[in-house]
């Protein structure tokens, strides 16, 4: 049975997509902000204070834009547009691989020792902007091409101090003629991923605290050996990230 933790990385590219394209809607104003809990709480209350905010957004810009990712198609309600819908691929070998020696984690109390996964992975994702005209699907391209870089990094949504890269890769048509539904599809990868956390080789090495080394050192006068002189014990203390010997004459030295 494995120790190591299961990775989160899809989660948290879905999510920093779908919260970079969510704070374009709102800063354009084609979208509510539902991050306003007080304003839409999530009761019946929250509920159609939310519709009549997006029957507002459209009377003063033409139209509303919705956004969707993961989820049922239940979830997603009927298919009214326009909307943004991302839709999850998978993970292909990346280009990268791992280090296969090992490194240490400090846990406080011990180290682990660990080393990374064997390569890295390139995730796939479609987003499809949805419209039934020429007008608002201008206006959905401009969304993504501003909100998710077509070569560049996106930070993640809930540490904007770690990013990774998006890549522009294809795009295709998903229209319906018959319903006037127009459907552009823009294919996008996140190369060089990491699917896997760091494998934990073991899980608990002790921490080293003190090192005492006790040898009998002979003296050498006047060049001829003497008689065993007495003990030179040595400690070593690890003080922070240093380690330090105290020797009996109060000379300190740095090793």
């Amino acid at each position: 049975m494995s120790t190591t933790l299961l990775s989160d990385i899809q989660t948290i590219i879905e999510r920093s997509l779908f919260e970079a394209i969510r704070l374009e809607l709102v800063a354009k104003e084609y979208l509510p902000d539902i991050s306003d809990t007080i304003t839409y709480p999530d009761t019946q209350v929250g509920w159609t204070a939310w519709e009549a905010a997006i029957k507002a957004v459209v009377t003063a810009k033409g139209f509303a834009i919705e956004l969707f990712s993961t989820g049922s198609p239940e979830g997603k309600g009927i298919k009214k547009v326009p909307r943004i819908v991302i839709n999850s691929g998978n993970f292909l070998p990346g280009a990268l691989g791992g280090d296969p020696r090992r490194f240490f984690s400090d846990e406080t109390t011990h180290h682990k020792s660990l080393v990374t996964p064997p390569q890295t992975t390139d995730f796939y994702v479609n987003f499809h902007l949805v419209s039934n005209s020429t007008a608002e699907a201008r206006v959905l391209n401009a969304l993504l091409a501003l909100s998710i870089p077509r070569r560049g990094y996106l930070s993640w949504y809930n540490d904007s101090t770690e990013k990774f890269f998006t890549r522009y890769l294809n795009y295709y048509d998903q229209g319906n003629v018959d319903e006037g539904v127009i459907e552009h599809v823009y294919a996008y990868e996140i190369p060089d991923a990491w699917d896997r956390e760091d494998i934990e080789v073991d899980v608990s090495i002790a921490k080293m605290t003190e090192i005492t080394l006790n040898t009998n050192v002979q003296k050498y006068m006047d060049r001829v050996w003497g008689y065993d002189s007495d003990p030179l014990v040595i400690t070593s203390i690890l003080m922070g990230d240093s380690l330090h010997s105290h020797l009996s004459d109060n000379i300190t030295l740095t090793v």
